[in-house]
Order: structure tokens, then C-alpha cells, then sequence
């Protein structure tokens, strides 16, 4: 009876109204999220559809992943949950839903996670619109994930690849509404150009050394809105200006307001740094290209970024929550800029220290270039 009810509610309401309180974009960030379940998309189109237990169950921490690649039928599967069962248990985990055994899940070549089975995944999609208990279950052990907001996920993710009114739709195969699917798109490919490396050791000369600290807040706007104070910590540099309200506390607190360093790429380019901001968890630096020949007008790269080594910028924060996750950006030298190479988060953290997965917003293919002298 609770089966008919719930396809009773189900067909009063259109399929974009369950998902109304939802927020987010799935090609940015933690992606579009639902109560327990989330869905992150990258610039290829495939997308990664997520689920946890609820937060009463933070002792208990379990999520499962699928992965849905373009105009392929069903996703594949993938759980992990804490803590690990023993070795001697490994071969008995299995899916219930509702109560039901759906069969063992299969130890995965990555340790502490198991795959679900084409026939497993094809059963709990079939119940995303259903009230379901789904319980991974090894010998007297039990967790559970939540089904809060799976049908909203995974009709975001037909969406976003033009599956809704198609047989290969996840949940929204009757709609009226039929799109049609979409391709995956290609990786960007960067080629990496030289750059020196940590064995080179390369300084800067001390004339020009000179020569860029003495012009660098002229050639790099330091009363811009966004260098004074913003609420969007990732794109404001407040401790670049010494006279911001941000700079002044800092340099109380820290005994002097951070320089510039800069950090020489190659014979013609250098990187001029410079700290940006600080909170509890996190800081940040500003990075600007600056072009040897032409340095007037130094080219902003981010002004989130917390390292440099050999040709890339690499940009990782603490988002908040049990567990703390993580987000993180890369920028690697193509020889006239740095190109985005990666942008990717752990998604909600709910109890797995460090996150649960890599959600990608966007991915890139990267040819390494050969290795020449410098001259």
C-alpha cells in the first residue's frame, strides 16, 4: 500500500517540482545537491551522482557513487563506508533495499571500496522515485544511505545529458518532456611548455629583482575593488593594499604586511606572488604573469592559490563540515599563460575525513612537453 501511495504522489506533481528547495549548478563546486545526495558534472558531460547517510547517522559514514558517462545506459556503482569491515567480511557485503537482499557487492581494486553490480545499480535507480531504505549490510554490521533527494539528483543528471523522455532516461523515462542525448565531450588538451625546475635553482637577477619591487603596485592596480575588501574571499587579494582594514589587522597581528616574491618560469616570464588572504582554515596568495619584455601589465591567474612548483599553481581549501573536505584548482604553463587544468572538489564531506570521492567540474588532458635546456 505504501508502494502505490508513493506512485500516487509521484504522478501529481511534474518531475522539476520535486526538486524545488534543491541549489546548485552542477558544473560548479559541490554541484546541485539535494537533502543527502548531490550531483557535480564536468566539461565532458559525464556526471557523478552522490549519496550519504543522513546526519543523524554520522557515526556511520556511508556513500555511494554512481558515474554516468554520456548516452551509456546505466552508470556504474561504487560504495565505501567507514568504519572498514575485516578482511574476513570483505566477501559479505551486500545491498539491501527495503529489506531485501540484492546480492554481495564485489571487493573493488581500490581498497575499502566495492562495486555494484550492473543488475544492483539498474535496482537502486528503479527505486529513486520510492520511499527506500538502502542498507549495506556485512554480518551483523549495517549502514545506511539515505534516499532524501535521489530522485531530484539523478533527474538533474538526465537533464544535463538530454536522457528526460528517452529510454535511457534514469528516472524520467515517461516524461512528456523528451530531449535528445547528448555526446560526451572531448578533454581540453594543454601541452605543458618548459619551465625551470626546483633543480635549476633560478633567481632573479638583482637589478631586475630590483626593478619589479619597485614598480609592481604601479603595474598591478592594488586599489582595485576586489584587492580592498570582498565577500568573496576567491576573488578578492585584501592584504595586497597596506592601507585595507584587512592589511593593517594583519600586519598587527603578524609584525609586518607580507611582500611580493618573484619566481622566474623561464628565461622571459616570471610569477609575482603575493598573499591575498587568511581565515581559520584557509589562506591564499595572488599570482600574476608577468612577460619580461612587456611587465606593465601583469596577467591575473587567481588570487586563491596556495602554490607554485615546476609549471603549475596549484589552489586546495577546506570546505567546512564532519570530516572536513576539499576543493582544488590547477593551472599549469602552456608557454604563454597558465591554462585551467583541473577543478575538483570532495563534495559534502558528511563524516569521510578528506571527503568521500573526486568530483571533477572540469578535467584536461596534458602533454608533457620535452625538457630543453633553457638558453
Amino acid at each position: 500500500m505504501k508502494t502505490v501511495m508513493a506512485l500516487m504522489t509521484i504522478g501529481l506533481f511534474s518531475l522539476p517540482a520535486v526538486a524545488s528547495d534543491a541549489y546548485g549548478d552542477p558544473f560548479e563546486g559541490w554541484g546541485f545537491v539535494k537533502d543527502d545526495w548531490q550531483v557535480v558534472c564536468d566539461n565532458t558531460l559525464t556526471c557523478r551522482a552522490v549519496g550519504y547517510a543522513d546526519d543523524d547517522q554520522w557515526d556511520k559514514p556511508i556513500s555511494i557513487l554512481l558515474t554516468a558517462i554520456p548516452k551509456e545506459a546505466l552508470p556504474t556503482g561504487m560504495v565505501q563506508f567507514l568504519p572498514e569491515v575485516s578482511e574476513k567480511s570483505q566477501n559479505n557485503v551486500a545491498l539491501w533495499l527495503n529489506g531485501k537482499n540484492y546480492g554481495r557487492l564485489q571487493p573493488s581494486s581500490d581498497g575499502g571500496l566495492y562495486d555494484l553490480t550492473a543488475k544492483q545499480t539498474n535496482s537502486l535507480i528503479n527505486s529513486a522515485r520510492l520511499n527506500t531504505k538502502i542498507e549495506i549490510k556485512a554480518g551483523d554490521d549495517s549502514w545506511t544511505v539515505s534516499d532524501k533527494g535521489m530522485g531530484a539528483v539523478l533527474l538533474k543528471l538526465d537533464e544535463v545529458q538530454g536522457r528526460v523522455g528517452t529510454p535511457i532516461a534514469l528516472v524520467s523515462k515517461n516524461s512528456t518532456h523528451k530531449q535528445t542525448p547528448k555526446s560526451a565531450k572531448p578533454k581540453p588538451v594543454i601541452k605543458k611548455a618548459f619551465s625551470y625546475s626546483e633543480k635549476d635553482n633560478k633567481t632573479l637577477s638583482a637589478s631586475k629583482q630590483a626593478y619589479f619591487e619597485a614598480n609592481i603596485n604601479t603595474w598591478v592596480n592594488i586599489n582595485d575593488e576586489q584587492f580592498v575588501g570582498s565577500e568573496d574571499t576567491t576573488g578578492s587579494c585584501e592584504l595586497i593594499n597596506p592601507k585595507s582594514e584587512t592589511s593593517i589587522n594583519f600586519a598587527k597581528y603578524a609584525g609586518n604586511s607580507a611582500g611580493w616574491d618573484f619566481i622566474p618560469i623561464d628565461a622571459t616570464h616570471t610569477l609575482a606572488v603575493h598573499s591575498c588572504w587568511m581565515g581559520a582554515y584557509n589562506a591564499a596568495s595572488g599570482y600574476w604573469l608577468i612577460d619580461n619584455a612587456k611587465p606593465r601589465n601583469p596577467q591575473i591567474i587567481t588570487t586563491a592559490g596556495n602554490d607554485y612548483f615546476e609549471g603549475e599553481i596549484s589552489a586546495n581549501h577546506k570546505d567546512r563540515g564532519i570530516g572536513d573536505c576539499w576543493n582544488s584548482k590547477t593551472w599549469v604553463w602552456n608557454g604563454t599563460t597558465f591554462a585551467k587544468m583541473a577543478d575538483s572538489s570532495t563534495g559534502m564531506c558528511k563524516g569521510f575525513a578528506g571527503g568521500a570521492w573526486d568530483l571533477p567540474t572540469y578535467v584536461s588532458e596534458v602533454i608533457e612537453g620535452n625538457r630543453k635546456s633553457d638558453k
